[in-house]
């Protein structure tokens, strides 16, 4: 049995002097360096009060969304839908994995900046050339023959990170991360809108419908009454065969709309990540009334901070940021203290004896001199990726104050309209009323009940598609307000 190895490995004296000594060197360099160094160029983002927005932001007294802000739509079946989507959407599973990509890097390079302790160990058979200018009498002396050799060693390494080059690569990586997880967040309420609006779209069919099988209803008691009035020669052919081509027309929208919702109910399936037969089990919608959304008095102070897409644009910006410092770093000396312990002998039973003990422990230094033209290259480089993150942040800014004015503007304008069809449709169902008690009192006849409930159906089918714009302006303003994020 091999004895026990020992390590003792003796620091010379003057090694701290010797240190300090590398130190002042190294910083010398370092201060020579910097004369190389290229001056910074890059642009500077936006502001946000920079962008005039008092007037069109004035505050309405609104509240801001909630996270489950579709559960305002009453509509137990929209709620299980959204459950199905956060469990089995591929579209945030892929954000997940993008997550998760992005922790691992910042691991990894936090690990890289800790010292490192590796063990390697090698036993191989060698054989020393006898002809390497060794003179005849000490050939005699030499080893000769393949003999075992044996080798253990302790390697520990530590980058110093004088200028800062690691922490800018970790704090780069973090804030690339943290936008990651806002991206995610953005995926995640891209679909919930998709979602809603899918689901509104699918309520809109399903009233047009209603309305169209109520059209279809009249244009068969229309064919039925010209007909009637042809037998008595009050009517001819042509109005006959208008009459039945119009009711043809009504059937045939009448089954291009069960085709429509068919396919709304497969989109619906697709956007949970379910399968088309998901889309065989929804029923008709039952949404509430949708209200009136108006803007939050502070939408002007706290916008930046509801928006999860501006804030990972900002955080882009930030990453690129120190991507310049990292690149920067590399116009300076780059220091390393390397330690050594181990063992080694060209026969094994003589590993474990104090007399085969190795060791080293130093610093060590690189610095580029040939290499000025790549390191610019390089650090304009970062430059030019920090000016596009600033330009889509400002680009994400600028489209976030413009989808929320957008917002409030279609909101406000579908509410007027939808007020004016309401006022129609009441107005037609007036018409009819009288219509048909004209009709009952034989003061009337009943082509113009068939004309007033016409009219009705068609001031109907207006208000319906009012209705689900009414729906839609809902989700997009919800969605140009955050969606209910909030910065934590």
């Amino acid at each position: 049995m091999l004895p026990p190895i020992m390590f003792s490995v003796p620091i010379p004296s003057t090694l701290l002097r010797r240190v300090s000594l590398f130190a002042l060197i190294t910083a010398a360099f370092g201060l020579a360096a910097c004369a190389s160094i290229p001056k910074a160029s890059v642009d500077t983002p936006v502001a946000a009060e920079a962008l005039a927005s008092a007037e069109t932001f004035k505050g309405e007294a609104g509240t801001w969304p909630a996270q489950d802000w579709w559960k305002g739509f009453n509509d137990p079946q929209l709620n299980a839908l959204m459950d199905e989507a956060f469990a089995n959407a591929p579209d945030l599973k892929a954000a997940a994995a993008r997550m998760k990509k992005a922790d691992a890097m910042f691991d990894q390079i936090k690990a890289g900046m800790e010292p490192t302790l590796t063990l390697n160990a090698s036993v191989i058979e060698t054989k020393q050339s006898l002809n390497m200018g060794f003179p005849n009498a000490f050939k005699s002396f030499l080893p000769s023959g393949y003999l075992p050799q044996g080798r253990a060693t302790l390697d520990a390494n530590y980058d110093i990170d004088l200028w800062g080059k690691s922490h800018a690569a970790l704090k780069g990586t973090l804030g690339q991360a943290q936008a990651t997880a806002l991206e995610a967040e953005v995926t995640k309420q891209t679909l919930t809108a998709s979602i809603a609006r899918a689901y509104v779209e699918l309520d809109r069919l399903y009233q047009e419908r209603d309305d169209l099988s109520e059209i279809n209803r009249g244009a068969g008691i229309r064919v039925d009454l010209v007909q009637a009035r042809l037998e008595h020669n009050l009517d001819d052919m042509d109005t006959l065969l208008r009459a039945k081509d119009d009711q043809a027309k009504v059937a045939q929208r009448l089954s291009a709309i069960d085709g429509a919702i068919r396919i709304q109910s497969n989109l619906i399936s697709a956007l949970v990540g379910a399968g088309p037969d998901r889309g065989l089990g929804l029923t008709r919608p039952k949404l509430a009334p949708a209200g009136v959304d108006s803007l939050p008095d502070d939408v002007r102070v706290n916008l930046l901070g509801r928006r999860p897409d501006v804030q990972a644009a900002r955080l882009h910006v930030e990453a690129a940021g120190h991507q310049i410092k990292y690149y920067k770093a590399d116009f300076y000396p780059n220091v390393k203290l390397n330690a050594s312990w181990g063992v080694q002998s060209v026969s094994l039973q003589y590993l474990g004896q104090p007399d085969s003990q190795i060791g080293s422990i130093g610093p060590a230094i690189s610095l580029p001199i040939f290499k000025g033209g790549q390191l610019r290259a390089q650090y304009r480089s970062a430059e030019a990726d920090y000016d596009a993150a600033v330009a889509t942040y400002d680009q994400t800014l600028v489209q976030a104050m413009q989808q929320v004015a957008d917002a409030a503007a279609g909101t406000q304008s579908t509410v007027s309209q939808l007020k004016q069809a309401q006022a129609r449709t009441a107005s037609a169902q007036s018409t009819y009323d009288l219509s048909k008690a004209r009709f009952g009192k034989g003061i009337g006849t009943k082509v113009d009940v068939l004309a007033a409930h016409s009219a009705l159906i068609a001031a109907q089918l207006d208000e319906s598609n009012l209705t689900a714009q009414a729906y839609n302006d809902r989700i997009r303003f919800i969605a140009a307000l955050g969606g209910g994020f909030q910065t934590q």
